[in-house]
């Protein structure tokens, strides 16, 4: 993999607008994208310390604590329906999405811990009225364990499959336990860039977007209300917290220009996250409880949500100039 990376780097790079510009002038045209996406405007904080959570660390004194649940202020955001075939199912802190109908359902991604997992998803599902033993399988967008940490207690209970690209099994099988979430799950399906999902009359499309971690799920789906179809993506990764490494911010740029790119050829009008205080999707959906009759979904952007991409990609440069100003200075 150590020899692939820069290859598959270098074959991303391309699409990484060739414009000389510092690190300030690229977080301003970051933070200024971030007018339509407030959640994602901290990318750009050029004094925000880098963490790596991706990297090998010895928790062994911490491995026989339970985890620990989250704080009731981050959590009680209802489950709710906002589309035909899409219901949030997460809290305050993070999201859990589940995509399809009784036909066949895949849940992407499943909260901190086994006891969140079975409160917020399953009794989540059950309040809408949807049957769990509808589930087929469990897409993870990422390996952290806010996003696995429900997923072996999901699998086993549910009988189902955990998906999550090759990359990232990798990662969370060198992952510690951490006492905030669940263990990483064992090793299940490993999905492709590109690779399509069926789940009843349903289907998503895998597109892997390195950077957050070097195997971010980020699917495209389509979505109806109202008898309108409409597509979206699910941006699987947004923190920069991987460390100040020039070449992770280079391809997380890369992969926010890519999606760009698949999401415009799909004709994506729905963006969304899996962190509410991201995209704001607990400000939308309640949006959506209130809305008049026959007015459009508050989740559906149109060409407005493109912004999304270019704060991504704008603060991910930005971050690359920074710490490569830092390494000529050291030199």
């Amino acid at each position: 993999m150590a020899i692939l990376r820069p290859l598959i780097l270098a074959a991303l790079l391309p699409a990484i607008p060739a414009f000389a510009q510092d690190a300030g002038d690229l977080a301003r045209r970051g933070t200024e994208a971030a007018e339509a996406f407030p959640g994602f405007a901290n990318l750009c904080d050029l004094d925000q310390r880098m963490r790596d959570v991706n990297a090998p660390r010895d928790r062994s004194a911490k491995r026989g604590e339970r985890p620990q649940r989250q704080p009731r202020e981050t959590l009680g955001v209802p489950p709710m329906q906002v589309f035909d075939e899409l219901y949030f199912l997460g809290t305050g802190s993070v999201s859990a999405w589940l995509y399809g109908d009784d036909d066949g359902y895949v849940l992407i991604d499943t909260l901190n811990t086994a006891e969140e997992a079975e409160e917020y998803v399953l009794g989540g599902m059950r309040s809408l009225g949807l049957d769990p033993a509808d589930i087929r399988a469990i897409l993870i967008t990422h390996a952290h364990g806010d996003h696995y940490g429900g997923a072996t207690y999901l699998s086993q209970k549910l009988g189902v499959d955990v998906m999550m690209s090759e990359a990232d099994w990798r990662l969370a099988e060198r992952t510690p336990p951490h006492p905030r979430f669940g263990a990483a799950p064992e090793r299940g399906i490993s999905v492709r860039d590109g690779q399509v999902l069926r789940f009843g009359d349903h289907e998503l499309r895998v597109l892997l977007t390195p950077g957050h971690t070097p195997g971010t799920v980020s699917p495209i789906f389509a979505l109806h209300d109202g008898g309108r179809e409409h597509m979206a993506i699910l941006w699987g990764g947004s923190g920069f917290n991987f460390g100040p490494d020039v070449m992770i911010f280079e391809e997380y740029a890369a992969s926010a220009a890519r999606a760009r790119d698949e999401a415009r050829a799909a004709g994506v009008d729905v963006f969304l996250s899996n962190h509410v205080r991201r995209d704001g999707a607990d400000r939308t959906m309640e949006a959506l409880r209130t809305r008049p009759e026959g007015a459009p979904n508050p989740f559906v952007r149109g060409d407005k949500g493109y912004a999304l991409f270019d704060v991504l990609e704008s603060c991910a440069l930005a971050q690359a100039a920074r710490f490569a100003d830092v390494s000529a200075d050291d030199r």
